[in-house]
Formats: C-alpha cells, structure tokens, sequence
C-alpha cells in the first residue's frame, strides 16, 4: 500500500541523507515495511538488521567507530554498505543505548552513507542512564501515524475518489460541480468504514483481503494486547498497571476535558501523570492542549495542566469501546460516543497529514467567564495564521464558540467540519469530512 511517509524518505535532499534519520511512532504503524520499501527502491543494497530479532548485531556498535561497525555489520549480514548506494536500516533500536550513541558517529565518521533507524517506545529506552550523551542535533527525526483517510481509500483502489479530493478548489465559486451528491455520499459511507477499520496497516490489510469486520476486531483486539504486553518489559520503572488503566480509559475519554478523577477515583492524580506522558511518548496518546491561541507558535500561550485526549487510532478505540458501527447509517456512526468518534477522527487526520518531521502536536481552545464559556475542538496554524476548527457530528450545531473566538481574535477564517458539502460563507469554511485532509491547502487558497 502506497504512504505519503514514502514520499517523504524518497524527496529528502542530498544534505539530509547525510545525517541519520530516527523513525518514530507507536509499533504496528509500518516503520519498517515503508523503510524496507525504500530501500529496495531506491538503493543497490539493503542492510537491515533489527535488534530484537537478531541481537548478536548489537556487538557490532560497541565501538562507536563507523569503519569498524561497518566492517562488522557488512560481516554479519552478507551486505555491502556502499555510500550513496547502500541504505543502513537499523530495526528496533531501542533495543541497544550503544546502537543509539552510534547515529552520531555514522554522522561525523561516514556522512556519505545513508542510515535510518526506527524504534518503538523509545523515550523508555531513552532513560537509560548510558543516553545521557544522546546526539541531539545530529540526527533528524521523523514521526508516523496511521493511515489517513485517503491513504485508506488509496489502499480499497478507490484512487479516482482520491483524486478528486486533493482537486477541490475553494476558489471555484461552483462548489456543487466538484463533489457530486452521489460521491458525496459515498465519501461518507467510506468514512464510517474508516471508522470501523481505522489505520493500522495490519488490520487495513486484514480487511482488504477478507471483508470480515470480526476477523478485523480480532486482529485489533490482538494489537491492542500487544501493546499492554510491551509496557510490562518496562515494569521496573513503575507499576505497569497504571499505564494499563489510563490506556483502557482513554478511548471513552476522547473529546472531554481531561480530568485524572476519571480515570480511577483510587488513585492518585500524581501516580497517573508519568504514566500518561509516556504514552503520549510513545505515541500511543495524544493529548490536545489547550491554548490562548493568540498567535503563533500556539504552544507559547499553552494552559499548563489542561488538556484533552486522542487514541492512537480511530479502529482500536471503537474496538476497546465495543462500538459495533458497520451497519448504522453515517449520522449515527458519526455521532455515536456522544460524537467523540467524529472528533477522533479529526484530530487523527491533522497529524497524519502533517509534514513527517513535524513533532504531533494539537491544540484546542477554552474561554472560561462566567456566562460566556466556550470551546473550539481545534485551532491550527497555517502560515502564521490562527484558524479555529469546529467538529460537528451531527446534520446540525450552533457555531456559538466558534464565531466567539473569530470575534475575540479578529479572525478572517474558520472552520467547521461536518457533513455538509464543502461551502464558503462569511468566513466560515464548511468542509466535510472527507476532505478534513486537505484543510491546510483549502485555508491557504483562502488566506492568501
């Protein structure tokens, strides 16, 4: 299946080949097949040693020497390692403090040969105490998530579809020519088979191959369990039910303000907070941060301590909420969950359609004042520019909060997402679901 992180590893300059790449991101995302890909496409050799697999190969980094762990690694793996013409692609890196220490030397001592390293919870790794000294700065980092919607569609040969997504032009004043209303409708019914599935490759092709939704909620099921089993290697560190609680609680806590009191009444808001800054680490939560949002960057005005949560992906959260959507219709698939599904899904779209090296960050905005609270689930910055976006789950909604924030701000531009057609109308976008992918290049057409 084609991803847009393909893209990204193929375009990158020669200057940034030249500096190790670290792939971050949750496990089961498909790191290692997108990098495989890569290097079969774009080198003679491939070197791949992966760490947990194969963990003779981590003697070959004891020295920190780029010839001798070349020398050693072309050794073990029956591969030349040719610059310009061999990729190093080192697996489950986490595995090995030296192996991380090394990047650096791969950075100062053979800068022509091009080295990518991917890991899974790696900031557990991190901690080690040999990392004090890990190279910051000499090396890049790049972030992947789930499939995106239309990396979904792409996948089910709906590439037509895709087209015509990325073709829509808010500058066309004939909107209703771009979208039909028949496409239209069955962008929708894909995105409630999007919601169902979700973007873990695995379960994608599972689907794919078999069209059973209970053969998908096995292999979800299967993920999710991997994942709780990973936290319990790192158990040393603290009680690994605490990152169990707060995984399982987080998936019916999408979309409100986060409150430790919810998760477990019995334990203490202090014994939670570690635990959910590692998941967020590990990608596996995110959490969206409340700002002032008065300009950029929207971090510089972050409300410290309040926020709220996503799940890693849309198709595990519905399985861990035991949600059974495959035959509702999209207005109550889109608000079931009291339409935290609908917000999930938005906030999982942002990230997976920012440019990979960007760290996953999202923000919301909330106005506290007595009688004239509000929030809006999204603000986004495009070129400098502050956009709220509103999530609407249903046919309907006020857009009280949102025309507040454009008053109190002075914004030119907003943003609804809902499931009306793609429409402009005294400064408020209306985009649909479907196109939640495209909505920095739609707020470009219009800003600019």
């Amino acid at each position: 299946m084609k991803r847009i992180f393909l893209d990204f590893l193929r375009n990158r300059s020669q200057r940034a080949r030249q500096v190790p790449l670290l792939v971050r991101g949750a496990r089961q995302t498909g790191k290692s097949h997108i990098i495989r890909q890569y290097g079969s496409l774009d080198f003679a050799h491939l070197a791949e040693v992966n760490l947990e697999l194969s963990p003779h190969f981590k003697e070959c980094f004891k020295s920190l020497n780029a010839a001798t762990m070349c020398r050693d690694i072309e050794v073990l793996s029956n591969t030349k390692l040719v610059d310009g013409k061999s990729l190093l692609f080192i697996d489950e890196i986490q595995e090995s403090s030296e192996a991380i220490l090394s990047l650096r030397a791969f950075k100062e001592q053979r800068p022509g040969l091009d080295v990518v390293a991917a890991g899974s919870l790696l900031e557990f790794a991190l901690d080690d105490e040999a990392l004090r000294t890990f190279p910051v700065g000499r090396i890049n980092f790049a972030w992947l998530h789930p499939m995106s919607f239309r990396e979904f569609i792409n996948a089910f040969g709906e590439t037509q579809i895709a087209a015509i997504l990325s073709s829509c032009s808010i500058t066309n004043q004939n909107l209703s020519t771009q979208i039909s209303a028949a496409i239209h409708q069955k962008l929708l019914d894909l995105i409630r088979e999007y919601y169902v599935i979700g973007g873990m490759p695995e379960v994608v092709d599972v689907y794919h191959e078999t069209k059973s939704y209970l053969e998908v909620k096995q292999v979800q099921s299967r993920l999710s369990l991997g994942y709780v089993a990973d936290f319990i290697k790192y158990r040393a560190r603290y009680d690994h039910r605490k990152l169990q609680t707060i995984l399982s609680a987080v998936p019916r806590l999408v979309g409100k303000q986060f409150k430790f009191s919810q998760v477990d009444t019995e334990v203490r808001a202090r014994d939670l907070k570690q635990p959910l800054m590692d998941l967020e680490k590990a990608g596996l939560v995110r959490l969206v941060r409340a700002t002032s949002a008065n300009g950029v960057p929207l971090a510089s005005e972050e409300r410290e301590g309040k926020f709220k949560v996503q799940f890693l992906d849309i198709g595990l959260m519905l399985n861990m909420l035991g949600l059974n959507l495959g035959a509702l219709p999209i207005d109550d698939a889109l608000f079931a969950n009291e339409g935290s599904l609908a917000e999930q899904f938005v906030g999982q779209e942002l990230l997976a359609n920012e440019s990979p090296d960007s760290p996953p960050q999202l923000y919301y905005w909330h106005r506290e004042a007595k009688g004239a609270e509000a929030e809006v689930d999204f603000v986004l910055a495009v070129d400098g520019l502050v956009i709220p976006i509103e999530v609407k789950a249903g046919s309907t909604g006020s857009l009280r909060s949102l025309r507040m924030f454009m008053k109190e701000k002075n914004s030119k531009l907003a943003i609804r997402i809902s499931q009306q057609p793609l429409s402009y109308h005294e400064g408020i976008l209306s985009v649909p679901f479907y196109l939640c992918g495209e909505i920095p290049r739609l707020a470009r057409e219009l800003a600019i």
